[in-house]
């Protein structure tokens, strides 16, 4: 759970993608203290669309989407450029090099749908500097998506390859990102969300969070046999 010092930063940072254009994330509205300085009340304006659940929905692994979702997080890594953030806490580490603000959780599950095109993306909880890479390969494993099990319903990994490239495509070619830059940066994601799954546990004294960091485990030692 966010701290108040957190959703001071999450705020003014929302406020300043507003600034920068982007009118599709929520706008902060008011945040209310208790008496002893802690959260007891936040209100974001809402986005209107549908946020899908898993399992996720057949129309999701459409290549529409991969190219939505791809611009989407080009127009918000871009709008990211220039807010100062010499005074932040963020709640996840900057990672380097800090090319942009990351959304560090840009995936269906925190996208707004309507008539199955995005409209929107929430939860910006946990953004933090870091390479426009790092969102993307996080993308592409959740909507490739990049797995040992993908879902019933989803592609399979021998379409994986074409499916990341229609995402680095619709991002923009300017910025030269490969098959095996993805592959490489998603193990890695990968990993450290296993890591952060394991502290996550044991903090809350939540064991049923470990079955997570399994899952990121293997699926990132499953992208490892991919590189060679």
């Amino acid at each position: 759970m966010c701290g108040t010092r957190d959703r001071g930063r999450q705020h003014r940072y929302l406020r300043y993608l507003h600034v920068a254009g982007i009118d599709w994330v929520p706008r902060p509205v008011e945040i209310n203290l208790g008496a002893e300085g802690e959260l007891a009340r936040e209100r974001l304006s809402y986005i209107h669309g549908d946020v899908p659940v898993y399992p996720l929905p057949d129309w999701v692994w459409a290549d529409q989407v991969l190219v939505d979702g791809a611009q989407r997080l080009r127009r918000l890594h871009d709008a990211s450029i220039g807010f100062s953030s010499d005074d932040v806490i963020w709640q996840s580490p900057a990672k380097i090099p800090a090319e942009v603000v990351c959304h560090n959780d840009f995936s269906p599950h925190n996208l707004a749908f309507r008539d199955r095109r995005i409209v929107g993306a929430i939860d910006f909880d946990f953004c933090s500097p870091g390479p426009r890479l790092w969102d993307i390969a996080y993308f592409a494993t959740r909507i490739a998506p990049l797995t040992a099990t993908p879902p019933q319903n989803a592609p399979g990994m021998d379409d994986a390859r074409r499916r990341v490239q229609t995402i680095l495509d619709a991002y923009g070619d300017d910025h030269v990102m490969t098959w095996e830059d993805v592959v490489r940066v998603a193990i890695i994601r990968l990993y450290d969300l296993a890591g952060l799954s394991r502290q996550k546990a044991a903090e809350l004294r939540k064991p049923q969070i470990l079955e997570d960091a399994k899952a990121y485990d293997r699926d990132g030692h499953y992208l490892a046999t991919l590189r060679g």
